[in-house]
């Protein structure tokens, strides 16, 4: 054997002594019987993966560098470097300083894992690259001669392996037991053990590629959940005249707002159309047709709110936002990034994306600005999953999030579908077709006075408050005057 191809396997036995060594032996021993960190069923499943990596890496050292070998490493490497990402990406949006067990030079240990999975990947580069051309250097089934230091990597290994099986067996359990989200610090004493098979429920449990992400887009039901609404009601709706919008607007309307001052009306469609109406909603000023692909994903248009008499906010269910402006001088052939089609008169200023923290797991399908305080607002739409609703404000300034808490905050099944949100005189009117009814609260959603019922019949999509005493309600492609 050459010099050269016996250098070659002393680094790869070093390479497996410090992989064996330091992520694990140094996790086990260290972090786990000298301080008491016990890994989580993650931690768990990045550290089987690096003990797989290193016992294919002893193959190579007993029965050649072949390119099965190199195959299951970069598959494991490719399982490790998921499960590192997996492991860490619920982590690494929190706040600074925040995260999960103990830190190691500023690093969670669980995201250490991504290192050393990439440096693998570097290693098996630089492998191939050298080797590429005579990977097979001895007969197949032959033994390989091992050195002491060679054969060192084995006996570490095992020593090693033996280490994190009492740990394993220990705090974790034998099968069926599994290992925990939330582990308590090692002991060696039996009664202080925690073995448990909750974590199977989730495993066993229906999956989606997108996990907690995966949430059904809001849909209205043409039928009520009830026949009485949410709180004591006033009389019905008296409709007093209704007006058949323009044909020629494309799409469903999805909400509706207005402006005294300006006295123009503002419609948003489901094709992502933004249409300018006079106060007669008979005439269209202007309109767009926005890109809702370009630079951030907008899906389906569902809110509009003015912000003032010459910029609006529209915004998506998935809670991106565009502001437009109204300005005569602005043409449509200076806006091709942001429209596909539309008049002159519309600009786009600026397009970004809520943050929140309590509806991370919802849709949105209201908006509104309030004048009093200079914050957007929204109200999530409750969903299987998280059948909550969380009025949400953001500031005018920055966009950024000012404050959230949970409103209606009974637990009933049924909690209200608000698909239009208008804040008019520092009351809020929130449209829930759902439940027949136009729910009313202060601005703050800190107490509420009652709600409105709505006809049974209609196909009922936005609301807003007309000269004071008046309601608009979007129903179908008509506009319907109402009052109280």
């Amino acid at each position: 054997m050459s010099g050269k191809t016996e250098r070659f396997y002393n680094i790869v036995s070093l390479a497996t002594i410090a992989l064996v060594v330091l992520p694990i032996g140094i996790a086990s021993i260290v972090l786990g019987f000298g301080f008491g960190d016990n890994p989580c069923i993650l931690c768990w499943q990045e550290r089987a993966v690096m003990m797989f990596i290193s016992l294919t890496t002893l193959f190579i050292l007993r029965y050649g560098l072949r390119p099965k070998y190199l195959a299951l490493l970069i598959f494991y490497c490719a399982i490790g470097i998921f499960m590192a990402l997996r492991h860490t990406g619920g982590h690494f949006l929190r706040d600074i300083g925040q995260g999960f067990a103990l830190e190691i030079l500023g690093f969670h240990t669980y995201s250490w894992g991504i290192f050393v999975y990439w440096m693998i990947f570097i290693c098996l580069a630089i492998i191939l690259g050298f080797f590429g051309g005579n990977l097979v250097d001895n007969e197949d089934g032959e033994v390989r001669y091992l050195t002491k230091l060679q054969g060192s990597a084995f006996i570490i290994y095992f020593i090693v392996l033996g280490i994190n099986s009492i740990q394993a067996i220990t705090q974790v359990g034998p099968p069926p037991f599994i290992g925990q989200s939330d582990p308590i610090r090692f002991s060696w004493t039996p009664k202080d053990w925690k073995w448990s098979t909750q974590s199977w429920s989730n495993i066993l449990s229906p999956m989606s590629l997108r996990g907690k992400y995966h949430v059904e887009k809001p849909v209205i039901k043409t039928q009520a959940k009830r026949d009485i609404a949410m709180f004591e009601s006033g009389d019905e709706l008296i409709k007093v005249k209704e007006v058949k919008l323009p044909e020629t607007i494309i799409g469903n309307i999805t909400d509706i707002d207005y402006h005294p001052k300006s006295k123009l009306f503002a419609l948003v469609t489901d094709q992502f159309y933004v249409y300018i109406l006079d106060d007669k909603l008979s005439d269209i000023k202007a309109y767009v047709h926005l890109d809702n692909l370009f630079s951030i994903e907008i899906k389906t248009l569902t809110a509009v709110s003015f912000i003032d008499r010459n910029r609006l906010m529209v915004t998506g269910i998935n809670k991106s936002y565009v502001i437009l402006k109204l300005d005569k001088e602005a043409k449509l052939k200076n806006q091709y990034a942001s429209f596909k089609d539309g008049t002159d008169g519309i600009l786009e200023t600026r397009r970004g994306r809520f943050s929140t923290v309590r509806s991370k797991y919802a849709y949105i399908q209201s908006l509104s600005f309030d004048r009093e305080t200079n914050e957007f607002v929204t109200l999530s739409v409750p969903n299987k999953k998280f059948n909550k609703i969380i009025a949400t404000r953001f500031s005018s300034i920055d966009y950024m999030l000012s404050s959230e808490k949970e409103v209606f905050t009974n637990e009933s099944e049924f909690q209200p579908h608000v698909t239009s949100l208008k804040i008019y005189d520092s009351i809020a009117y929130g449209l829930a077709p759902d439940n027949r009814e136009i729910i009313i609260s202060d601005n703050n959603f800190s107490s509420f006075t009652g709600s409105i019922l709505l006809p049974v019949n209609g196909d009922y999509r936005g609301v807003v408050i007309f000269e004071k005493d008046q309601f608009i309600i979007i129903d179908g492609n008509i506009a319907s005057y109402f009052i109280n």
